[in-house]
């Protein structure tokens, strides 16, 4: 029978005591109930037997010097120790003092030294277990911090309130804020807030419903994972286990993993072959995709509860073929849904999914093989009756390099017998160079290199040098393995004849477009062309100094967004020009540069024709002419302004507004007298702005009836009156995009005015006889010598048709008013009589410009011209004399203060301002003048040899202002520096 407690093993106990009775009689009761016993009479010996081996128990005397060094070894071993004494010391303060277990008082009983030595043994066998525990508690620990560490997630362990126990590295970094080891911290509270509101939710469920919970949200773009696990305890979960881990990378990889699929899925259906997937064991079908159905005739659901035994005519070799792994089957017979066999090429390969070995299948129904193989054939026969017609030489050879083949005209070429050839190496025929060639091309020729043209200059048989083009193709089969070359060779002797003349040609081409190039550069106007959209195609170097168009920017560019001005005149040249197809030539206009100011440039413009006469652009040269502008200014001021002569004041004033009006669409009024020149102003004003590659059409308004003018004006149409035998264009259809100049406009009826009125508010009228309204883009340019204000208030003009046509009026002055010009008109004339006579006139004589100077010219330039031509016919050349003149028109012109009466209006006023209806009579009217003239103050007259006294008293008259004195003088005022100089009066 064994104690409670009592261990099977025995036990060793130490028994130190200075008193040998005691030792002995201990040892001897202990020896008898199965322990082990040692003994120590002194401290020293005690200790030596601790450091031996630790006993169970130790049983020590209290009086027993150094008892204290073996108590506190004995604890320093974890021994239980009984104390010895002899009840001098109070128990409690014995072992207090020894740190003992118990106490035994001399003399030793039996009963209470079997008891004590059995606690003893109890207590060090407790110890031993608590120690074990410990070391097992510590080695859990360690093994939770490396579990807790080594997971690739964030671990939070949570007590059952949701206080935070313990974490890892990694949820300490997730964390908001870092909980605090110092005190206890609830998880929720170190989350954020949406965080905290959704795994506070999740650990609600988890505690009332014991089952793992599973949380997922995003936080800045990434995606986190959370489990929370309760863990069970009594009445509920006693904690919690949370993991949270980054899942974006796997949910990138499972959309990237259903792209694959998807991918690989539609690849898979669209296949034009047919693909099966067999179980390698039974030969189940897998899977299959619509092309297999398709083959076989069979839908989707049918296909999977087939075997490839329904598939074949020979269904158990095809099953041996799958298992054994063979991945090419070049011609097998399957079987579709009807019964119908076809034959099939079949590749394979093998793999396995899951533990299962499958076979993936291609089928491809080579049923066309036959019918491809007989066409080949076909092909092949048809192909060498072709070769045989051939002009050119044809053979091929094998990757050999041995002649396959070669027609007769390769035979015949080289004088060799077309049987006699085949066999024989291709090279010898080949040039060393072309030879070594041809070989480095067979090397890597194949599908990505099938074709080598080589030239060679060969010798035929009778011994002529000639060009061949050798073009060698490879011929492959379907692997793209060479099975046969075929050479054609070509005779280009001709050609290269033709291509040494052609690069000669093209070397002298390029020498001319190079120099084509340098003029091109050198020429300092701008040289802009574009094409048919007003795109640039290309430009010279002066057009970036002058339109600031640089070359490499502006190519392709539209030219209006290269210049960057929509006002450009060079714009509406080019648009011009463009939709008429006709050239402009000599336009001026105004351009504003930003580094240059103001500059004057002339405008010429040329349409572009290709080889098949279409218009496909147009080319513009741009010349810088504000010097020449400036010279002719000044020249202007002394000759004219485009065919009109004058250099005076007002005919300069004129100048000046037709350059304005020139380049506007405005209607233009010109006013004066007869004989002044109207039609010459409407010319200038014309052929002086951007209309002037279009056509001007006159019309004389008072030289027609009203039936006419209205026919003449707007057209008829066949039959629209009597003698109307056909349709004719009027004349405002013939000035269509140019202009249309309206002389004597006064002079019109009342009807025609009706109608000018309505085209000329609307740009629409209609043809004699025609219902049909039509447009016309026209500009409109009126003259008249009638005073225009006065026939409206006689109600013989319409007031409305008046303020249409005076948008802008210009008035030309009479030659009376402008004596300083008869000089130049007279040389003028000359000029022209001299050519149109065959004659040489250097000009007048004194006298006739004296009197030329006195005359009022009641006809103005036209009566001038005709006096001179009148003289130009009777004068043999040189100078025109008095003599020359007719004798009725000197005595006319030196009648005195002889002057015509004023049949042109007056100036303009403004609009609403009504003159007098008839002039004032005249004080110098006199009854022997022709009704048409009336007497107005002239110049006095002198005598016609005006002396030195009269020429001096009429300059102190005049302040000595030499023109003033002129006129007063009636002489020219050459005529005067010639007699001042004369006189020695010229400083």
């Amino acid at each position: 029978m064994r104690f409670r407690g009592e261990s099977q093993v025995k036990q060793t106990i130490l028994v130190a005591d200075g008193d040998a009775a005691i030792r002995s009689l201990i040892r001897d009761i202990l020896s008898n109930r199965g322990y082990r016993v040692l003994t120590a009479s002194t401290a020293v010996e005690a200790l030596g037997a601790l450091e031996r081996g630790a006993p169970d128990v130790i049983f020590l005397d209290a009086s027993l010097d150094g008892a204290e060094m073996v108590a506190g070894e004995a604890g320093r071993q974890g021994v239980p120790l009984v104390a010895v004494a002899d009840g001098e010391e109070s128990p409690a303060s014995l072992t207090e003092r020894l740190d003992a277990i118990g106490y035994l008082q001399k003399p030793v009983r039996r009963e209470w030294l079997e008891m004590l030595a059995r606690q003893g043994a109890v207590f060090r066998d407790c110890l031993g277990r608590g120690r074990r525990r410990a070391e097992d508690l510590s080695l859990s620990r360690g093994f939770l911090e490396a579990v807790l560490e080594a997971d690739d997630g964030a671990i939070y362990l949570l007590d059952a309130d949701g206080v935070l126990l313990r974490t890892n590295l990694l949820g300490e970094q997730m964390l908001q804020c870092a909980p605090d080891a110092g005190e206890a911290q609830r998880y929720l509270d170190l989350l954020s807030g949406h965080s905290s509101d959704l795994q506070g939710a999740a650990l609600g469920r988890a505690r009332d419903t014991g089952v793992i919970q599973r949380v997922e949200e995003h936080r800045g773009g990434t995606v986190y994972a959370t489990r929370i696990r309760p863990v069970p305890g009594k009445g509920g979960p006693s904690g919690f286990v949370v993991k949270t881990v980054d899942i974006s990378g796997r949910r990138r990889s499972e959309v990237e993993l259903a792209e694959s699929e998807k991918r690989y899925r539609s690849v898979y259906e669209a296949c034009r072959d047919a693909i099966i997937m067999f179980d390698r064991n039974d030969g189940a079908v897998l899977d299959c995709n619509a092309a297999a159905r398709r083959l076989y005739g069979y839908g989707a659901e049918e296909m999977l509860a087939l075997t490839i035994l329904e598939l074949t005519d020979e269904p158990e070799r095809s099953l041996e073929m799958i298992r054994a792994g063979v991945e090419h089957v070049p011609l097998r017979y399957h079987r579709n849904k009807v019964g119908v066999s076809f034959p099939v090429e079949v590749s394979m390969s093998h793999f396995v999914h899951n533990g299962r070995e499958v076979c993936t299948a291609y089928i491809r129904d080579i049923s066309q093989h036959k019918v491809v193989e007989e066409a080949l054939r076909e092909g092949a026969r048809l192909y060498r009756a072709v070769v045989e017609d051939q002009t050119e030489l044809i053979c091929r050879y094998n990757t050999d390099n041995q002649v396959t083949f070669a027609n007769g005209a390769f035979a015949r070429f080289f004088g060799v017998d077309e049987d006699e050839i085949v066999g024989t190496e291709f090279f010898p025929h080949v040039a060393m160079d072309e030879r070594r060639d041809l070989r480095s091309w067979l090397r890597d020729a194949g599908p990505d290199n099938p074709v080598f043209d080589r030239e060679q200059h060969v010798r035929r048989h009778d011994g002529e040098a000639r060009w061949i083009l050798w073009t060698n193709r490879t011929i492959l089969d379907y692997r793209g393995n060479i099975i046969e070359i075929q050479a054609v060779g070509r005779d280009i002797t001709e050609q290269k004849d033709a291509e040494r003349a052609l690069a000669l040609a093209t070397e002298e081409k390029e020498q001319y477009r190079q120099n084509l190039e340098a003029i091109f550069r050198s020429i300092p106007d701008a040289i802009v062309s574009v094409d048919s959209q007003c795109r640039i195609i290309a430009t010279n170097s002066a057009a970036a100094s002058l339109l600031a168009v640089e070359r490499e920017r502006a190519v392709g560019l539209d030219f209006e967004e290269a210049v960057n001005d929509s006002g450009n005149p060079c714009l509406s040249v080019l648009k011009q020009v463009l939709k008429t197809s006709k050239a402009v030539r000599g336009y001026e206009a105004e351009i504003d540069l930003a580094a240059r100011g103001q500059r004057m440039v002339e405008l010429n413009c040329t349409p572009l024709i290709d080889h098949e006469k279409r218009h496909t652009g147009a080319v513009l040269v741009v010349r810088d002419v504000s010097r020449i502008a400036d010279l002719e200014k000044r020249l202007q001021e002394r000759h004219g302004f485009r065919g009109i002569i004058g250099r005076s004041m007002g005919m300069q004033e004129m100048y000046k507004l037709l350059e304005q009006l020139s380049p506007l669409d405005s209607i233009v009024l010109i006013l004066g007298e007869s004989g002044t020149g109207k039609e010459l102003v409407a010319e200038a004003l014309h052929y002086g702005g951007p209309r002037a590659g279009a056509p001007l059409i006159k019309v004389n308004c008072s030289a027609l009836s009203e039936s006419l003018l209205e026919s003449e004006l707007f057209g008829h149409v066949r039959g629209a009156f009597t003698g109307a035998v056909r349709d004719k264009v009027g004349r405002i259809q013939a000035a269509q995009g140019g202009t249309l100049f309206l002389d004597e406009i006064g002079d019109i009826s009342p009807l025609i005015q009706l109608k000018l009125l309505r085209f000329l508010e609307q740009k629409e009228y209609e043809r004699v006889g025609e219902s049909k309204t039509r447009s016309a883009d026209v500009r409109i340019i009126a003259a008249t010598n009638v005073n225009l204000l006065q026939a409206v208030m006689k109600g013989t003009f319409r007031e409305d048709l008046y303020y249409r046509l005076n948008v802008m009026p210009v008035q030309l002055p009479p030659l009376r008013d402008r004596q300083g010009d008869i000089p130049l008109l007279v040389e003028h004339f000359l000029e022209i009589f001299s050519g149109q006579f065959n004659k040489a006139f250097k000009g007048v004589s004194d006298e006739v410009m004296d009197l030329f100077m006195s005359y009022a010219w009641p006809g103005n330039v036209r009566e001038l011209r005709h006096i001179l031509e009148h003289a130009c016919i009777l004068s043999p050349g040189k100078e025109i004399g008095i003599e020359h003149m007719r004798g009725d028109l000197v005595s006319q012109m030196r009648t005195p203060g002889y002057a015509p009466a004023p049949s042109a209006p007056a100036p303009w006023s403004a609009p609403g301002v009504m003159p007098e209806l008839a002039p004032a009579p005249s004080p110098y009217a006199q009854a022997s003048v022709p009704p048409h003239y009336a007497q107005v103050p002239a110049p006095p007259v002198f005598p016609r040899k005006a002396g030195r006294e009269e020429v001096l008293a009429a300059l102190a008259r005049c302040g000595w202002n030499k023109a003033r004195a002129a006129r007063e003088l009636g002489i020219h005022r050459a005529t005067l520096y010639r007699k001042l100089k004369a006189w020695g009066l010229d400083a």
